[in-house]
């Protein structure tokens, strides 16, 4: 079952690619806010995949017309968010990103560049200031449980500016912090910033309310046994008002692919013996919330999953794809590997352990057989600006 699954897996973008494409490019457009949790981006989205499973013939499950509800906390960022250097405006997301726990905060501040350790620094010194931690800096950089101890002098301190070597990378934060902190690029630094000005406004909320998404199409005859495929459609949204994360490949991708999926088998030439599931979480950049909600309420019984497929990151596939999971079910991956040899489909496929790092995790821990599939090659943006839907044109 897990085989025939994997080969459509792999050829079902083949058979309708224009699809496939327009569902990404759907949900990477700004009518969808990035997915996440301003403009109801995620309801949106949860919107556009309900609609898309009752058009392609995919059953509900009778929990709330598809939806399973839950909330979490969630800090969020829909107005302003502008930040001037010693007079000069730098661009959200591309300059310069805020943590995602970080409060509201707005006016102009001295900076303080750090050099030294905390112990030679006086109160009297430091205090209403913007504290500069360069973690690029020489031999000794500064360290995340450094950055944690100045984070902790929030009585005394008004913010962090952290300088990093390569990537801006952002991510949802579900607390906030009583002082915000901001990230810049090694390359775009230099040490003579004397003043910050800020105005960053931000929203958290406490029981922000959210859905996974669940179909489901009947086996032929084994109707209480089921295989399930997954994958998250939440994405990180907006930092400020006119910044989005658009996820193309996380994860725009992965639910294309469960939609085409979902299509595909619900046609009655196509139905397997099997019943199948299909998963659509939220909360999974929020810390694989909406999947650990699923396990500890779920719809079916998890003893009769015979295997998981989730689907999290499916770029090009250009180097071929990795496999969390193979070495804990060695005789499911050798036949997903020998599939791929025979077929040719992609051009490798690589093997991992065991992972917290997707929405299969969870499952994994109750006992569930289930593999997280990821491509490789071709796309490298990640949590960030530019992951965005023209990568796969």
């Amino acid at each position: 079952m897990l085989c025939f699954a994997f080969g459509v897996f792999a050829e079902v973008g083949a058979q309708d690619s224009l699809y496939t494409r327009s569902i990404i490019k759907t949900l990477c457009s700004d009518n969808f806010h990035g997915r996440g949790y301003v403009n109801n981006g995620d309801r949106r989205a949860a919107n556009f995949i309900k609609d898309e499973f009752v058009k392609n013939g995919i059953s509900t499950v009778s929990l709330n017309n598809y939806f399973q509800d839950f909330s979490f906390s969630v800090n969020t960022f829909s107005a302003k968010m502008e930040v001037k250097i010693d007079g000069n405006s730098i661009e959200p997301g591309r300059d310069f990103i805020v943590q995602p726990e970080s409060p509201t905060c707005k006016g102009k501040f001295d900076v303080l560049y750090i050099d030294k350790k905390l112990s030679e620094y006086s109160i009297e010194v430091i205090k209403e200031k913007w504290i500069l931690l360069d973690t690029t800096r020489g031999e000794n950089p500064f360290s995340k449980e450094e950055y944690q101890t100045w984070l902790s002098l929030d009585e005394h301190i008004k913010g962090i500016i952290q300088v990093i070597p390569k990537k801006l990378t952002w991510s949802v934060g579900t607390t906030q912090n009583k002082i915000p902190t901001i990230q810049i690029l090694k390359s775009d630094y230099t040490n003579k910033i004397q003043k910050l000005e800020v105005n960053i406004q931000s929203k958290f909320i406490r029981k922000y309310q959210t859905s996974n998404v669940i179909g489901f199409i009947e086996g032929k005859s084994k109707k209480d046994s089921f295989l399930v495929m997954t994958a998250h459609y939440d994405h990180l949204g907006r930092m400020g008002k006119n910044t989005i994360f658009p996820g193309a490949n996380d994860n725009a991708s992965g639910i294309a692919m469960l939609i085409q999926m979902g299509k595909y088998f619900a046609q009655k030439e196509n139905q397997l013996e099997y019943s199948i599931l299909f998963i659509a979480f939220a909360g999974e950049e929020a810390g694989l919330i909406g999947s650990k909600y699923y396990v500890e309420n779920p719809w079916n019984d998890l003893t009769k999953i015979k295997f998981l497929l989730n689907m999290d990151l499916l770029g090009t596939g250009d180097d071929g794809m990795m496999v969390v999971n193979a070495t804990e079910f060695p005789n499911a991956f050798q036949s997903l590997d020998s599939l791929n040899i025979q077929h040719n489909y992609l051009p490798k496929i690589g093997k991992r352990g065991k992972a917290a790092n997707s929405d299969h995790y969870w499952f994994t821990e109750k006992g569930v057989p289930s593999f997280f599939c990821y491509t490789l090659g071709g796309i490298t943006a990640y949590h960030d600006v530019y992951d965005i839907e023209k990568l796969y044109r």
